[in-house]
This record gives structure tokens, sequence and C-alpha cells, in this order.
């Protein structure tokens, strides 16, 4: 006996809010939300459908991420891995402290480069005569 089955992917739902900024220097991407296993495919979708245009810095604002699944990690490492190719550098800002243990956990945190923003965007010093 044969049983046919027609796999079908079911359509992705994102429990993730992405918003993206362009900024002069880097291009920011802030996620929100609960990154568990199942939006692994979501973010990796919802990165590589940002353009890149000249950018050689993303910088990935967790400052409202609230959890991070080991699959996510995959996800983010494979990004990673993949813009690099093309000289774009990807490092973690405002990252949560839950968020950041799983990172540590597993071993991810100094592959990020974490990245102060503030440091970043504050106007730099004038000297004064």
């Amino acid at each position: 006996m044969t049983i046919q089955i027609n796999a079908r992917r079911p359509k992705l739902e994102s429990k993730l809010i992405f918003h993206v900024e362009r900024g002069p220097q880097f291009l920011m991407v802030a996620i929100k939300g609960e990154a568990s296993f199942d939006q692994a495919e979501v973010i990796s979708a919802e990165l590589l459908r940002i353009p890149l245009e000249a950018y050689r810095l993303v910088v990935l604002d967790l400052a409202e991420l609230k959890s991070i699944s080991s699959l996510v990690m995959g996800a983010l490492v494979h990004y990673r891995r993949g813009v690099g190719r093309h000289g774009v550098e990807v490092r973690l800002a405002n990252v949560q402290p839950q968020v950041r243990l799983a990172l540590e956990s597993a071993r991810l945190w100094e592959l990020f480069q974490p990245l102060d923003l503030e440091q970043q965007t504050r106007p730099a010093a004038s000297a004064v005569a």
C-alpha cells in the first residue's frame, strides 16, 4: 500500500517585530519579541530581505528581545557568516541579561562583539582652544 503525502510548509507566523534604521555609519535592525525555536526561519527570512546597500556594519538591537532559542542563535550565526563573506560585520547592541546569558552559554557572545550604541551615536567632542 502506498500513501501519497503532499507536504506543505505551513506559512511562517512571525512572533517578532523588526524595525530597520539606516544610519550614516551602520544599518540597525531592532528585533522585538520572543525568539523561540519556531522563529528561526522567520528571523532568517526577515534578515535576508533587508538590502544592505553599501553598509559594512549591521547592528542587531536586541533591547526588546525577551528570549532566544538555540535555533535562532544558529540562524544569527548563519546570517553573520553569509554577510561576512561580502565584507559586512554583524554586531549586537542593548542585549537583555537573559539573552546575553543564553549567548554566553552557547559560547557565541564574543563572536558578535557587542557594540555600545550610545558611544557610537554620541557626537565627537570638539577640541577647546
